[in-house]
């Protein structure tokens, strides 16, 4: 039961990942304007039948490239390992009441916790029932409304150090995000935006991902 609880906060560092990674990609498209004329994918799936990449042990499948984006994430000084400090530091740009209790129950009361570590606590989870994206979309969502809260995305740009969001970015980002063209962003359009949670491509079986 222990186990399942440190597994189930470990994805919290990964949830992290996506909801940075979201930020970086709504960045690089401000940027590039041209992305905003450009009609995105139209294959969108109701929330609740995504089925997603599995493990041998019916847990959520996560592979070790995966891990190590989010892993980059947390680990900004490249020291192979990460202390409760670095981990809560960076959660607490989107968890905000993050404790350093909840952190060192991650690391089992040890002072660090390794890449390794961390795989091997990840890679066998038995956790049938959660979906890392959706949490994640959560915290764009605080009011529940089941669509992004666009001054929550304006106070994590200034978080991450991206600075301003002035109102045209803002159409930008939701342009470009809004792939079922409803004007507002939804769970499965932050889904087409982040790294994971994507169902099992037809044919392969690793889950690890390849590409179309």
């Amino acid at each position: 039961q222990r186990r399942l609880k440190q597994q189930a906060f470990a994805w919290k560092l990964l949830q992290a990942l996506l909801l940075a990674r979201s930020c970086f990609l709504a960045r690089a498209r401000m940027a590039d304007r041209s992305k905003a004329n450009r009609s995105p994918r139209h294959d969108t799936k109701e929330a609740s039948s995504v089925p997603l990449p599995r493990n041998e042990k019916g847990g959520l499948l996560i592979t070790e490239d995966e891990l190590k984006i989010a892993w980059d994430f947390f680990d900004t000084a490249g020291k192979n390992k990460l202390t409760s400090g670095d981990i809560k530091k960076r959660l607490q740009t989107f968890y905000k009441d993050i404790s350093s209790k909840e952190v060192r129950f991650l690391l089992n009361n040890q002072p660090e916790i390794t890449f390794e570590e961390l795989f091997a606590l990840l890679r066998d989870n038995q956790l049938t029932n959660f979906d890392p994206v959706k949490e994640a979309f959560k915290v764009y969502d605080p009011q529940n409304t089941g669509f992004v809260d666009m001054d929550r995305i304006k106070v994590f740009f200034k978080d991450l150090g991206y600075g301003d969001i002035s109102d045209e970015d803002a159409k930008i980002i939701l342009e470009t995000a809004d792939s079922d063209k409803d004007g507002r962003i939804g769970l499965e359009d932050f889904r087409m935006m982040v790294p994971f949670g994507h169902p099992p491509e037809e044919g392969l079986a690793s889950g690890s991902g390849g590409g179309e």
